[in-house]
């Protein structure tokens, strides 16, 4: 790392839409279990320090009961191998009280909105569903207390983490399942200490903005969305599935879409010039790789 670009504070892996189903492929194609082991795997493998695994939503495909100990069995292990915290959201495919059974052992209805802190980074876990729909949305009392909550900033600011993201989609149809008012959450986040907005919901990796404040959307975990296809079209594609590598530092955050998925590498640098750059330190390094040679 250069001496002026520090470590980042805090790292999230940022997952989304694995639609699991234990009773056999979903949409008669994908093992989606398999798909969420795969891409913790690749988690694993990134050699990152992550605080927090996230979740935004549509974590089982039906709201089996049976999906959602199936995604307890693969979530819970692998954040404790990777010592993360685990924040997961509802997302339409969802509902409340199969998931609060699963999750909590709490029998409710009510909306699953959370709050962990890992060390002074804030992560507010916000149930965009509405009952009965695949639209989303939030309650007069989930903006209360998202308000009760932001009055009182966090060391390190705060994260929102919630399904359906507070953006237009390209698609004309998921544009009828979107977030139902995104002016009103831009009242109430405004002023506030929150850094970015992580959501799903849209099967590609898209990228935003709410009031000046980023909005990073993970691409699904179980299929993705050609986003290339006609804006009329809704068409699924077995790949490329993929997971956000979201760093935090003291003045900004980033957001790297990184493969669920092995495949094939190669290293983009000669031994020779990793050998050299072994040799150098500080700004003598960035010298020695920055300047154009030949």
């Amino acid at each position: 790392m250069s001496p002026d670009r520090p470590a980042p504070s805090h790292v999230i892996a940022h997952l989304s839409d694995p639609h699991l189903r234990a009773d056999g492929l979903f949409a008669g194609r994908i093992d989606s279990a398999a798909r969420l082991r795969e891409c913790l795997e690749r988690v694993a493998a990134s050699g990152e320090r992550i605080d927090a695994v996230v979740v935004s939503g549509d974590l089982t495909a039906t709201a089996a009961p049976a999906a959602y100990e199936l995604l307890r069995g693969i979530l819970e292990p692998a954040a404790q191998r990777l010592g993360a915290a685990l924040v997961v959201v509802a997302g339409n495919h969802d509902e409340r009280r199969p998931l609060a059974r699963a999750l909590t052992g709490a029998d409710s209805d009510a909306p699953l909105d959370t709050v962990t802190t890992i060390r002074g980074l804030r992560i507010l876990g916000l149930d965009s569903c509405r009952p009965g729909y695949h639209s989303g949305g939030l309650s007069d009392e989930q903006y209360d207390w998202l308000s009760g909550q932001l009055a009182t900033p966090a060391e390190h600011g705060t994260l929102l983490v919630m399904h359906h993201p507070p953006l237009a989609y390209r698609s004309t149809l998921m544009q009828l399942l979107d977030f139902d008012d995104p002016g009103r959450l831009a009242d109430v986040v405004r002023g506030s200490d929150v850094r970015a907005i992580l959501g799903g919901h849209l099967h590609a990796p898209t990228f935003g903005a709410l009031d000046g404040i980023p909005v990073f959307v993970a691409a699904g975990v179980s299929y993705v969305d050609d986003a290339a296809a006609p804006r009329r079209a809704l068409l699924a594609v077995d790949g490329p599935q993929s997971w956000n590598l979201v760093d935090v530092h003291a003045d900004q955050i980033t957001c790297t879409v990184a493969p669920a998925r092995a495949h094939p590498t190669w290293s983009a640098l000669s031994q020779e010039v990793l050998d050299l750059l072994a040799e150098v330190a500080g700004e003598d390094r960035r010298e020695l790789f920055s300047r154009k040679r030949g």
